[in-house]
């Protein structure tokens, strides 16, 4: 004796259906987002010691650099005999101290110093001179690189379980659906024609543009509001909603998290590089100027050793909030390194460039800071210095140079000052 398929069908109640796939879909959403959510724990971890790392590699090298500078200005003047500076022993200790952590980071992180970089720590100060100087930088620029590669690395990693773990919901939702609309088909037309339209739209979810999961939420919602849908498809659709939402502001969490400084909220070196590039490259083509400020903190180690570096962070980030408040939409402020930063002005020339930079050292020069006893308020100055292209510079790394040799300008020449390149220019032409 035969059975008939739909006969047996029909003996199933669709609330039992319901009840079935609805069982087996919980518990395979349930295990699915247990180890989604261990996953993306261990890998976000991951990436936030990684993105430490890569930032206090930055400030290492900006320290590094600013201890190079001093040496070099102390041998100068000692040089013209102005004055004898004898090198501070506590400066040569505070980056063996950097450099300590430094390593026990990487090494908490996965990371492998460049061989150049594994300096000897027992005779740190023959290290910081000479040759050596230059071999350990070399190593240390190396081992940047490194990490902020390794950095893109883990980051883009969890960006693809993110996209996984949303296709592995949607394979789940498409499974639930297709399995109760075969067997309530007959009864639940209303049912089962809004989940194959649901259905037709998620397929066109493409995991590579990040805008198609705010697409397909925005198509969602209008079918939504427009079609009288039955309970349990409007709870479906709501739900995928509310992911492709979340989904989509936790791809804007991860980009941010790649373009900006930790500390400042300013953006990092890496996106004020690619935006230096295309403005460059965009003044050539239409004959357009860009115009570069570096802006570095005056005595700001000074400042760090009597109010502690817990002040000092709140220094940065109140000076980089000023810098903010006299940058133009257009313009780029970021974190160059240390306690230096650099503001790119697309389409800018010299004279406008100076006049924000003036109203910046202004603005700078008369806010109040807190201090270690925070009874009187705490003064800082920056030093600023400019370069225009093409008139001071013909490509973007003489831009940079330029603009960093009118800052060291700038701080030679009292500090709380603006020099422009063109100015320097001018003088020596004067003295010749």
């Amino acid at each position: 004796m035969s059975i008939d398929p739909q006969q047996s069908i029909k003996k199933i109640s669709p609330l039992q259906a319901i009840v079935f796939t609805g069982t087996i879909s919980i518990l395979i959403v349930i295990a699915g987002t247990v180890g989604f959510l261990v996953m993306q724990h261990n890998l976000l971890k991951n990436v936030e010691k990684k993105q430490a790392c890569y930032l206090e590699l930055l400030d290492f090298r900006g320290k590094l650099i600013e201890f190079d500078l001093t040496r070099t200005l102390q041998h100068s003047l000692h040089a013209d005999g102005n004055e004898r500076i004898i090198s501070s022993k506590q400066s040569v200790a505070v980056l063996r101290l950097m450099y300590e952590k430094i390593l026990n980071q990487m090494h908490d992180a996965g990371l492998q110093p460049v061989a150049p970089m594994h300096a000897d720590r027992q005779n740190w100060a023959a290290v910081l001179s000479g040759e050596n100087l230059d071999l350990f930088r070399f190593g240390l620029d190396n081992t940047i690189d490194k990490a902020k590669l390794e950095s893109k690395v883990a980051t883009d990693g969890l960006v693809v379980i993110n996209q996984f773990f949303l296709f592995f919901i949607i394979s789940v939702l498409l499974t639930l659906s297709i399995t109760a609309g075969w067997l309530l088909h007959n009864n639940y037309r209303q049912t089962l024609l809004p989940l194959a339209q649901l259905s037709g739209q998620l397929k066109q979810l493409n995991k590579d543009i990040p805008e198609s999961i705010h697409d397909t939420a925005k198509e969602i919602k209008k079918e939504l509001t427009e079609t009288e849908y039955s309970s349990d498809i409007t709870q479906i659709t709501e739900s995928i909603m509310s992911f492709c939402d979340e989904i989509e502001e936790k791809n804007k969490k991860l980009d941010e998290l790649h373009i900006r400084d930790e500390k400042t909220n300013l953006y990092n070196y890496r996106h004020f590089k690619e935006h230096l590039i295309i403005d460059i490259e965009r003044a050539k083509r239409h004959g357009d100027k860009v115009s570069l400020a570096m802006i570095d903190i005056d005595y700001f180690k000074k400042y760090n050793d009597t109010n502690g570096h817990i002040a000092g962070d709140h220094a940065l980030k109140n000076i980089a909030d000023l810098i903010v408040s006299q940058c133009r939409i257009s313009d780029v402020p970021a974190r160059f390194g240390g306690d230096e930063f650099a503001v790119l002005l697309p389409e800018t020339d010299s004279v406008t460039v100076r006049e924000i930079a003036e109203r910046l050292r202004k603005v700078v020069s008369a806010a109040q800071f807190q201090n270690k006893h925070q009874q009187l308020a705490s003064r800082l100055t920056v030093s600023i210095g400019i370069a225009t292209f093409p008139g001071d510079a013909p490509d973007r790394e003489t831009l940079i140079n330029n603009a960093d040799r009118a800052l060291y300008m700038a701080k030679s020449a009292g500090r709380n000052n603006v020099v422009t390149f063109a100015s320097m220019n001018t003088k020596q032409s004067i003295t010749g």
